[in-house]
């Protein structure tokens, strides 16, 4: 037998494309089309070449799927592209700095003081830095010291209606908003 040699499939593949490319006739570039695809699959049923692709690929490595990326954030690995930050931190209003606060809105739930609007302004009422609180309801005569009125706020506003902290349900905790987290404090009274 006669050993004819190793084929480059590559190298007569390019041949065959350039050929390809200098012929105008349809028959010609049929054929020379066909003879393409042909040494394609030849190429593709030839175990040498099958060793040489099957060597190539190299195993994936397994990123951990959460990392931190500081004490605040959680990041979880999407892609190489895209980082998503899942939990960040939210700021509760505790019970002592809302019986702090100066000129705010008060909404409240369904409870024994009634779905209500209250309003707070220390100054109006001549209130000392350490003398309790009280809410004025705003369409009534009502008038409720703030730590009696804590676990039932709905949410705390602004005199321009920006909402500085806010809770879903009645017994949740009462959340500072994002937009108010580093200055929530200006509204404590000094």
């Amino acid at each position: 037998m006669v050993n004819l040699g190793k084929t480059n499939y590559k190298k007569e593949i390019q041949q065959l494309n350039t050929l390809l490319d200098s012929c105008d006739e349809k028959v010609e570039r049929s054929i020379i089309h066909s003879m393409t695809r042909s040494t394609q699959i030849a190429r593709l049923m030839d175990p040498d070449e099958i060793k040489k692709t099957s060597r190539k690929k190299t195993p994936t490595k397994k990123e951990e799927t959460i990392n931190k990326v500081c004490e605040n954030h959680i990041s979880h690995k999407i892609s190489k592209k895209r980082k998503k930050v899942r939990a960040s931190v939210r700021i509760g209003l505790t019970e002592d700095e809302f019986t702090r606060l100066d000129k705010v809105f008060i909404r409240t739930f369904d409870s024994e003081f009634g779905p209500a609007e209250f309003i707070v302004d220390r100054k109006a009422e001549k209130c000392k830095k350490h003398q309790p609180a009280h809410a004025v309801e705003i369409n009534g005569t009502r008038r409720v010291p703030l730590h009696q009125l804590f676990p039932y706020v709905r949410n705390v506003r602004t005199q321009t209606n920006d909402v500085i902290a806010k809770r879903k349900h009645i017994h949740k905790p009462l959340f500072v908003e994002i937009a108010f987290k580093t200055c929530y404090k200006a509204f404590l009274y000094k």
